[in-house]
């Protein structure tokens, strides 16, 4: 088995335990005997600041200081690899760590952390519309604000901003070949359904069409299709399958065994991808 997304102790976001040694403990307990142990790399944060909800930007002696671990550590049974998990910008395909770095890694993890810039939808919310992690909109003026973002998003059109997220991917892909795994895709919906698009009121048949273009070029290029143990239509999977996109499991492990994001889970998205009949991939490095 392999996980190419495995959290280090370095970043808040992941506990004290995330060290080398203790990953490649429970990796082998696992039976997972490959993977990729990233670091968070944000180069800017969406309000210009230096944290934003729960992102970071990134610290260079951070940076370094994981750099410098994990060219000192010699795994001992399984084959580990470097990387970051950084966001997608924006439909260009910008992507929030410079060419320069992504240089010194073996791969990027790419997530869509925050509602990217389209051209439909420029992005002028500064907003992460999911209450549990955003208390402070939890009064009248946070409602306003969430539901003046619904609206926008409305009047984009969730055939268009599909597309965009789907442009946005192809261009990052077409232009950073370190760029090995789409993060937390689920079915390719979850960053718009995320941000209260109203993906659901586009056919099927429709979204299928319009996400082939990304299937193919994954296919080509070798980027895997990462999947946690979480809801996805199943259609979805099933064409990318068949155009030739190959599958990943992870636990997008942030701690060993327990908390709300263990290394432990990795199995539940095993059997995710068994479930469907989904082919496995492997990165080539």
């Amino acid at each position: 088995m392999r996980d190419y997304h495995i959290h280090y102790y370095i970043d808040p976001c992941a506990w004290d335990e995330m060290t080398f040694p203790n990953i490649e403990k429970k990796c082998l307990e696992l039976g997972i005997t490959e993977g990729t142990v990233v670091k968070h790399y944000s180069a800017a944060m969406p309000n210009g600041k230096d944290y934003w909800i729960c992102w970071h930007r990134i610290v260079p002696a951070q940076w370094q200081q994981y750099l410098d671990e994990f060219a000192a550590y010699k795994p001992e049974k399984m084959i580990l690899h470097s990387g970051v998990e950084t966001e997608l910008c924006n439909e260009a395909g910008d992507i929030n760590i410079p060419l320069e770095d992504q240089q010194k890694i073996d791969m990027v993890q790419l997530s869509v952390h925050y509602m990217i810039d389209l051209n439909c939808l420029p992005m002028d919310l500064m907003l992460y519309p999911n209450l549990d992690f955003c208390p402070e909109y939890k009064n009248d003026e946070g409602r306003r604000i969430v539901e003046e973002w619904r609206q926008k998003a409305a009047a984009a059109g969730a055939e268009n901003i599909i597309c965009g997220l789907v442009n946005g991917y192809m261009n990052a892909i077409k232009r950073f070949p370190k760029v090995k795994s789409l993060a937390h895709m689920a079915d390719g919906l979850k960053p718009l359904r995320t941000y209260l698009v109203d993906v659901d009121s586009v056919p099927i048949k429709r979204i299928i069409e319009i996400f082939e273009p990304l299937m193919r070029l994954m296919a080509e290029k070798g980027v895997v299709w990462e999947l946690l143990n979480e809801p996805a239509n199943p259609e979805i999977l099933k064409r990318a399958n068949e155009l030739g996109v190959t599958f990943t499991a992870s636990a997008d492990g942030h701690m060993l065994d327990s908390g709300w994001g263990p290394l432990s889970k990795h199995i539940d998205a095993e059997r995710f991808i068994d479930k469907y009949g989904l082919t496995r991939g492997r990165i080539e490095f």
